[in-house]
């Protein structure tokens, strides 16, 4: 299939492509059989003509197809005229060959050729071979066999005159590609009629693991077949341009991180700025601004980027960009200067809520009266801090949609909690409460001890960044080892870090790295939750949890105490709201409102530290991460693609796991901060299983399969224990990736297989 950018009205296009909606070379298979039809480029009468403009675009027909201008023109000739035999009628063998080529029929073709009947490199007049059709299809037994026989893999044939190479690059095929670049003489750098080679071809497909392996293949300084990333096609368009076009940004991502110039212009004097309006992504659009595009370079129509993005209508998109890349709209799109550095940003950041909660709590002293007014002037003066926050000092270091989350302010909001129950803890419980409750006090210390300093710990501590090589030698014998094993794919390799992921691990937005045997992002600790601060963040939560339950008892006697020696005549004249609690909060809410509401504050703070105990202790006692359990219902319901191009004879049951991406309203994401969302997971994971159990389906969702359930009691050990089972090593943390799967200590930086379960942890 050919492609053709959608260029402006007034740009005049330049080279006859067409591509589908998505941005991909979509190729249709026939109805009733898994022979994959090509599209066809007629020509003009001159069958050497090679100027683009010139070029019509039609659809590359099979191979029983290939005759059809013959049979137009038998239908213009007279009825009295006898019907000419076509190429495969006047030779069947080489007919059947084809076929047999098409539907990988490896005993056939062996028949065809080893009985000398046929010779591997024969081809009718359209000059398609047997490799040509073997490529397309995926058939990489029958392409080895071919190219063992004498196969030319740099053949070109059909009327775009392609190689083999090129078929199966313009269809995404990379294993086919790794064997003819690995193991043949096929030459990256041929030209078809289109002027269009291997890496332009791969960047059409839009399968972002070919277009990795030809970059660290072909385009490394140490690579055996050079391809440059930069070579123009007759349009002088680059693979940038076209990944731009597309709007692929996995593509351009990595097109960049091998040294792709933004700054090439093609025969319209477009740059890949220019091309990525057509589609409008801001993600391709930041990616090519960062990179260093320049956003004033003018057209031959004399139109910048901003004349483009407003006749695609998407200036406002663009807009935000550069405000989102530290551009200043002011200044003419100058940096924007910073008031103060990102690093004195994030601890202001950080230590607002500090001042922020006592006013709100002090301003909301409902017991006097206005209890409306107050609680409503409480809440907007925290909103509007936090507001201010938001305006003046985040986007010093942080520019996004919804800063706030990937912010210090909740982790800021937490610790001023905190800091703001010990301070009262100390000075005013404490010194009452020691005596007569020696042990709480006692309890309550050390719990505060374990959560400030788990807290802290899981905070500043690397969570588990999977080291990422820096040798493309290296990265490209990851690659060869997973197509050696068939599992070169987006769910076994990490194009965003080009590193071969270990199970588990997943890749960080926040941090842009990937990180092993990953939980979750946690903005309640300003960090991601993975293989060295799981731990720290598990004691965090449960000390919490108890230091809370802790504080609230304590501040009970507190109050009753202080209760006993205070006179009171209004015993009789309570509020409503008095009525309807006990005695002593009632009277801490009437002459302690800063600590009361500091303990009201406790309680909806401890919502979300009830939920993420549950879910956080059914996880572990499951084998399961908060990420992996958060994808079994889309593993269920929503399968999607990987980019594995695997072929069937290499598949052999091959499990591909799925995942959902799915974008996140602002209540979704309320839910998740709060983790609400795991707790509602759970329970209709629960629902659903009681209404399956008398039907035949074909999932149940609570006896799914989990290769990293090794039973209750081996889960949590795992968990808490790094080595042999003893109490000393509860203590440890993992140095690097080290942990505990089934007993066994594995190094979750390097692990790509689940250790294997006995017969008795098998259900």
């Amino acid at each position: 299939m050919t492609t053709e950018i959608d260029q402006p009205a007034n740009v005049e296009p330049s080279n006859g492509v067409t591509l589908e909606q998505n941005g991909t070379a979509v190729v249709d298979n026939t109805p009733g059989t898994d022979v994959i039809p090509l599209d066809t480029l007629e020509t003009k009468a001159d069958p050497n003509f090679h100027d683009q403009d010139e070029i019509e675009t039609t659809s590359l027909k099979s191979t029983d197809a290939v005759v059809d201008k013959l049979e137009s023109g038998l239908d213009n000739s007279s009825i009295h005229e006898a019907p000419k035999p076509s190429e495969q009628d006047l030779n069947p063998d080489l007919a059947k060959f084809m076929q047999g080529c098409q539907e990988g029929s490896l005993d056939l073709v062996k028949e065809l050729v080893e009985s000398g009947s046929i010779k591997v490199n024969d081809t009718f007049s359209d000059g398609i071979s047997g490799l040509h059709w073997a490529c397309i299809n995926n058939r990489l037994t029958l392409v080895k066999y071919l190219v063992v026989r004498g196969a030319d893999p740099n053949l070109y044939g059909g009327e775009l005159r392609a190689t083999p190479l090129h078929w199966a690059c313009r269809n995404g095929l990379v294993y086919i590609v790794q064997y003819l670049i690995s193991n043949t003489s096929a030459d990256p750098s041929l030209r078809d009629l289109q002027t269009y080679n291997a890496l332009h071809l791969a960047v059409h497909s839009s399968n972002i693991t070919l277009v990795v392996y030809l970059l660290l293949s072909c385009c490394d300084q140490n690579s055996k077949k050079k391809l440059y990333i930069d070579e123009p096609d007759g349009s002088n368009r680059t693979a940038l341009h076209w990944a731009s076009y597309q709007n692929d940004v996995f593509t351009v991502n990595a097109l960049l991180k091998f040294g792709a110039d933004v700054s090439k212009t093609d025969d319209s004097l477009f740059i890949p700025l220019h091309w990525c309006f057509m589609r409008g992504h801001k993600n391709v659009m930041k990616a090519l601004v960062e990179s260093g595009s320049d956003i004033f370079f003018k057209n031959d129509s004399g139109k910048d980027s901003f004349d483009i993005a407003r006749d695609m209508n998407c200036l406002n998109a663009w807009r935000k960009v550069l405000i989102e890349s530290g551009l200043d709209p002011k200044n003419n799109w100058a940096p924007k200067v910073r008031w103060v550095s990102p690093k004195v940003g994030k601890v202001l950041t950080y230590l607002a809520p500090f001042v922020l909660l006592p006013i709100s709590l002090n301003i909301c002293n409902t017991s006097q009266g206005l209890a409306f007014p107050k609680l409503v002037l409480a809440f907007a003066s925290f909103a509007f801090g936090i507001f201010v926050i938001n305006k003046t000092i985040i986007p010093t270091y942080l520019i996004d949609n919804k800063p706030l989350p990937k912010s210090p302010i909740l982790a800021g909001i937490f610790s001023a909690t905190a800091f703001w129950c010990i301070i009262i803890w100390i000075f005013k419980v404490l010194p009452a409460t020691l005596f007569s409750n020696f042990f709480a006090n006692l309890f309550m210390g050390i719990f505060i001890a374990v959560f400030v300093w788990s807290f802290f710990k899981a905070m500043f501590i690397n969570p588990g960044f999977v080291p990422t090589p820096t040798d493309n030698v290296v990265i490209l014998s990851q690659v060869e080892d997973l197509l050696g094993c068939g599992k070169f794919d987006t769910d076994h390799f990490c194009v965003n870090s080009f590193v071969r992921k270990p199970i588990r691990s997943r890749y960080s937005r926040h941090n842009k790295k990937l990180v092993a045997r990953f939980d979750h992002y946690c903005p309640w600790v300003y960090n991601e939750i993975g293989v060295r601060n799981h731990k720290l963040f598990i004691t965090f939560v449960y000390a919490l949890n108890l230091a809370i339950l802790l504080f609230t008892y304590l501040t009970i006697q507190y109050f009753d105490k202080s209760k006993d020696s205070f006179d009171s005549d209004d015993e009789d004249n309570q509020s409503l709201f008095c009525r309807l609690i006990d005695d002593d909060l009632c009277y801490g809410y009437k002459n302690n409102q800063f600590h009361f509401n500091l303990l009201v504050w406790c309680w909806l703070q401890y919502i979300w530290i009830f939920f993420l105990c549950l879910v956080q202790t059914f996880q572990i006692l499951r084998g399961l991460t908060t990420w992996e359990f958060s994808s079994l219902n889309s593993k269920i319901y929503n399968p999607r693609s990987n980019h594995s191009t695997v072929p069937e004879e290499v598949a052999d049951s091959l499990t591909q796991p799925s995942r959902s991406d799915r974008k996140h309203n602002e209540l979704q994401t309320c839910l998740n901060l709060l983790g609400i969302d795991q707790f509602v997971m759970t329970i209709k994971m629960t629902i659903a299983s009681v209404f399956n159990r008398n039907r035949t389906a074909s999932v149940d969702p609570l006896h799914i399969d989990i290769p990293t359930d090794y039973g209750l009691k081996q889960n949590w050990l795992d968990f808490w224990i790094i080595g042999e089972p003893n109490w000393r090593n509860v203590f440890y943390l993992p140095i690097e990736g080290e942990n505990n799967l089934n007993g066994e200590v594995v190094d979750y930086y390097k692990l790509y297989e689940y250790p294997p379960k006995s017969s008795s942890q098998v259900v």
